[in-house]
């Protein structure tokens, strides 16, 4: 014999629901990519909800200083990236060079210590270097994630860094 099934009804306070749909609304956006937003008609007391993608777009638009600030970045992280490279080589001989990324401490916890030091050495310089050329580590971040999939972002950042590094 089946059990009927009773739907629960739940009242929230009117200032619960506010945070409750902020928090449903930007738990979308972070999971879909899309941008949900709530247009309000005081006139006739409507809210409509309305998803786009416009906001990530916008996100990822690249202005011509962040490409310098980038391409310049890229340069002067590079020798100390190889560096640090060589100095991990050293230590590990014939195995792999582990792979490090700044911007996930668990990638720098499970080294052993000595490659560690050299791996939080190697990051700090980095971020400083990202900082000095006027651009945030997520910014930074972001571009380098973008012009993997973007090939008009890649040509550009390329024009810059052969720009720069002819010295004009």
């Amino acid at each position: 014999m089946n059990k009927p099934f009773h739907l629960v009804r739940v009242r929230l306070k009117p200032r619960l629901v506010r945070p409750l749909v902020i928090g449903l609304l930007s738990t979308v956006s972070l999971i879909s990519g899309l941008v949900p937003s709530l247009q309000v008609n005081s006139l006739n007391r409507t809210a409509t909800v309305v998803v786009s993608n416009s906001a990530y777009a916008q996100a990822n638009a690249v202005s011509n200083q962040e490409v310098q600030n980038y391409a310049r970045s890229v340069l002067a992280i590079e020798p100390i990236r190889q560096a640090a490279y060589n100095q991990i080589k050293e230590i590990t001989g014939d195995r792999d060079v582990p792979a490090i990324a700044c911007h996930q401490p668990a990638s720098l916890n499970n080294l052993s210590r000595n490659i560690r030091e050299i791996a939080v050495n190697y990051c700090n310089q980095s971020i400083a270097i990202v900082e000095q050329n006027d651009l945030t580590i997520g910014r930074f971040n972001v571009i380098t994630t973008t012009q993997q999939s973007d090939p008009d972002l890649q040509r550009r950042i390329q024009e810059e860094l052969i720009r720069l590094q002819r010295g004009r």
